[in-house]
């Protein structure tokens, strides 16, 4: 099935030569039917950027979409997913509004701008010891997965207070891409996927939460299960599904965004020598990262009552995909929005933080890592290419695309 914008005009969302570019696609149906019903996706399509934000800050869309998926199985499948479910709401405290802000109010004291360059000298480490070991390996360095993954993985992991080792991050890598699957399409074996994902991490993070109870733990794990952690009173379960939480949303959005920033650099010369010559240029840069092409592409709500919006009528239990990457580029925010432009006066204005009671509340650190990642590696490597031609993309659905690997020269030799 295709989605109808107006009579003959049909696209095919899940096409898979979409996401490699569908911004032509995406800018037909922001003009033309910004709001649209997608029998593909089984939800309502929003591409406009005013549009996204009043339903991103509207409290009559709810932020746990995933679990209608879990609901729409048949009862065999739904008992063998009802741990995927209960984990996943358990997210952020999103059960209920009240629940969230106890939760947002507790935990965003840590996340201030100044607690997080203290964690400035840990990036750096771990960033120089990455380099070190991917160095002494010889040849290319996978950007990807020798650098920017691990990175934020072990940022993560520093963060919630767990000392992993780099065979814990390996396996927190794999588990957190399977539970990722949840955030995609979610079919059933994805699904399963992503319980088992969820599964592997909660027992490897169970012992540490156990330890901070006991007065043993640091970090968040220590803000919320330590001696002080009564007040959001978490079981230890609750406290470790926050854990799982924090691997896969931390972690991957991080990452990715680290990827497909030096991706866009190298996409951009011209753009790249302007960051490279004035490295003070590189927060207003990383926002350009992000609007041009940000980790996030696409995010859901579900509407918990009627409402209009732009003259269509979304019915409760709608599900709507709120596209953010259309969003960014919607050229009544952003001037000439398809091009990529470092010096962009606006662009801290893009959705990839969203905005809103359910904003990301770590996108400080996302910044930090950034400063840290681009700095060095621009300062390290200043003549390093690419080692292959073409840009080794795979699907993120709906409409989004991750590099698989990034394989680069560091001393620009061929």
């Amino acid at each position: 099935m295709t989605s109808q914008l107006v009579p003959g005009v049909k696209f095919a969302l899940t096409d898979p030569n979409l996401y490699l570019d569908p911004h032509v696609v995406l800018r037909e149906i922001r003009e033309s039917c910004p709001v649209m019903f997608s029998d593909e996706l089984d939800s309502w399509v929003v591409t406009r950027y005013d549009d996204v934000v009043q339903i991103l800050r509207n409290p009559r869309f709810h932020v746990v979409e995933e679990y209608k998926r879990v609901d729409a199985l048949p009862p065999i499948e739904r008992e063998e997913l009802a741990p995927l479910r209960q984990i996943f709401t358990e997210w952020g405290g999103r059960r209920d509004p009240t629940t969230h802000e106890a939760f947002i109010r507790v935990i965003k004291k840590h996340f201030t701008p100044r607690r997080m360059a203290e964690l400035v000298p840990v990036i750096q480490q771990i960033m120089n010891t990455l380099l070190r070991q991917a160095e002494a390996r010889g040849g290319p360095v996978d950007v990807v997965n020798d650098i920017a993954h691990p990175l934020s993985m072990a940022v993560v992991c520093h963060l919630l207070g767990v000392p992993a080792a780099s065979t814990d991050i390996s396996m927190l890598l794999s588990a957190s891409n399977a539970i990722a699957g949840l955030l995609e399409m979610g079919e059933l074996e994805q699904l399963r996927r992503s319980q088992q994902g969820m599964t592997d991490v909660a027992a490897y993070l169970a012992p540490h939460v156990v330890a901070a109870r006991r007065g043993h733990g640091s970090g968040l794990f220590g803000v919320m299960a330590g001696p002080g952690g009564d007040q959001l009173q978490y079981t230890d379960d609750q406290v470790v599904a926050q854990g799982i939480m924090f691997v896969v949303v931390g972690y991957h959005t991080t990452a990715n965004l680290l990827s497909n920033g030096l991706q866009l650099l190298f996409d951009h010369p011209d753009q790249r020598n302007l960051v490279q010559d004035h490295l003070g240029s590189l927060p207003n840069a990383f926002d350009e990262m992000m609007r041009h092409h940000g980790p996030v592409s696409t995010i859901r709500r579900v509407a918990l009552e009627d409402i209009v919006v732009r003259n269509q009528q979304i019915r409760a239990g709608d599900t709507v995909v709120l596209a953010l990457i259309a969003a960014n580029r919607d050229p009544s925010v952003f001037e000439r929005p398809d091009e990529f432009r470092v010096d962009r006066p606006n662009a801290a204005k893009h959705l990839g933080f969203t905005v809103g009671p359910y904003s990301c509340m770590g996108q400080a650190l996302a910044r930090l890592e950034g400063q840290v990642f681009f700095s060095t590696l621009l300062s390290r490597f200043p003549h390093m290419v690419p080692a292959d031609a073409e840009p080794d993309w795979m699907l993120f659905r709906p409409l989004g695309r991750e590099l698989r690997t990034l394989r680069v020269l560091p001393d620009g030799r061929r």
